[in-house]
This record gives C-alpha cells, structure tokens and sequence, in this order.
C-alpha cells in the first residue's frame, strides 16, 4: 500500500507540475505561443517580458498554487485518508507531501507535454519553502523582492541568491526538528492545529534540497551570463504582443 500510494502520488504530483500555465495563458489571451517570443522559456519571467507584467505575475502565481495544491493533497491524503496510530502508512505518511511536490517542481521544468523543456522551478521552489510554512512564506518575498531591487531586476541572480536563502531556512528548521524532535508544526499553515502527516526533518531537507539543485541546473546558461556580465534585467513595463 505504501508504494503503490507512493508511485499514484508521484506521478500525480509530476502532471500536475507539467500543467503549462503560461502556454495556456498565452494560447488563450493572445493566440501566441509563449516558445517563439522573448528568451523562448515558458516561464513567468518570459511571460511579463512578453505578454505584460498582470500575465507575468498570474503564471507565477498559478505555478506556486499548482506545486501546493499537490503538497497540501498529499497531506490531506496521509492525514484523513487511512487511521493514525495503527501503522497503515509508513512513517504516518510524512515522505508523501515532501515527495508529490518536488515530482511538481520536476515536472513544471520538465514536462511531458512539451518534450521536457519547460519552466526553471523557482516558482515550485518557492511553493516547496511558502507553500508549507507562513514564515517561509513571508520569507520568500522579502528575500526575492529585496535581492531583485539590489540588483536592478536581474531576476536569475534574485533567484539563486533568494532560493538559497530559504534552502538555508529549510536547512535550519530541519535540523532543529531532527535534533529536538520538534515538528516544527506551529510554523506551518495548519499552526499545528492538525499535527500528523507534516513535519520538518529529512524529508522537507531532501526534497527543498532537491528542488534548489534542480532550479540551478535550470539556471546554468544565466550563471554563465552573470559571470560575463551579460545578463539582462526582466523589463516588464512593456509587453512584446498585443492581444488579438
């Protein structure tokens, strides 16, 4: 039951996670393919650079909620679905969250539907870290929109440096749990109110820690620009097309 659960969610979370919102959005609004415009990633980024800043930040959003909602149905899944306390699901189910979103965040970068080219998962990263603590929440904005204004919005570089920052947090958090034995619950969004099903420890270390390895290896052509101060800054004051 365990794996076969495992493997639903799994696969599950991965095509959630290849859902191309911004392709979509960009078919739907505009009748353009989001591939053939800007830097040709179908990504928020591109997205604002190409379409205008309301779509640019609509698709990152949508790409947040669709990494949570695979978290947070796990969770449901592990807490509600079989009794706690007689030990139907291995370890309570507390690998099945942690695992479900970071097959989203690999999906959203590497979607079946569009021959494995897609975003570059900061937005997924960002679900894995915001979408499961409201501290990690709050810190995700201020650590992403405070390296975005020191650097002129190179938004690559307030990626890398913002993503570490909260794979720092997650760092932290884990090993206090895994020291303590705390769960960390009250800094996630049930506050622990319903404890089971979502702790802090080497699952949220292994799968944020997975998810930011991921985010760079997506971001090797943009490091190699920031090294020869080639990088551009996202201008989404204008957009490249218009709508039909």
């Amino acid at each position: 039951m365990n794996l076969l659960l495992l493997l639903a969610l799994l696969l599950g979370g991965y095509l959630v996670g290849s859902i191309p919102t911004s392709l979509l959005l960009g078919k739907w609004l505009y009748k353009k393919d989001l591939r053939k415009y800007g830097s040709g990633n179908p990504g928020g980024t591109n997205a604002g650079r190409v379409f205008g800043k309301k779509i640019g930040f609509l698709v990152i959003v949508l790409d947040i909620l669709k990494t949570a909602l695979v978290f947070w149905a796990s969770w449901a899944v592990a807490r509600f679905a079989f009794p706690y306390g007689e030990g139907v699901l291995w370890l309570e189910g507390a690998y099945l969250p942690w695992a479900s979103a970071l097959m989203a965040s690999l999906g959203h970068c590497y979607p079946v539907w569009l021959k494995f080219k897609g975003g570059k998962g900061v937005a997924c990263f960002m679900a894995i870290v915001g979408g499961t603590s409201w501290l990690g929440f709050l810190l995700c904005f201020l650590s992403f929109f405070l390296v975005l204004a020191i650097r002129k919005k190179v938004v690559s570089f307030s990626s890398l440096v913002s993503g570490a920052i909260l794979l720092l947090f997650e760092i932290v958090l884990g090993s206090i749990a895994l020291g303590t034995g705390w769960d960390g619950g009250i800094l996630t969004w049930t506050f622990g109110l319903l404890p089971g099903g979502l702790s802090f420890g080497w699952w949220s270390l292994g799968a944020t820690f997975l998810a930011y390895l991921v985010l760079v290896i997506r971001h090797i052509p943009n490091i190699r620009r920031l090294r020869a101060g080639t990088e551009k800054a996202a201008d989404w004051s204008t957009r490249e097309v218009e709508r039909n």
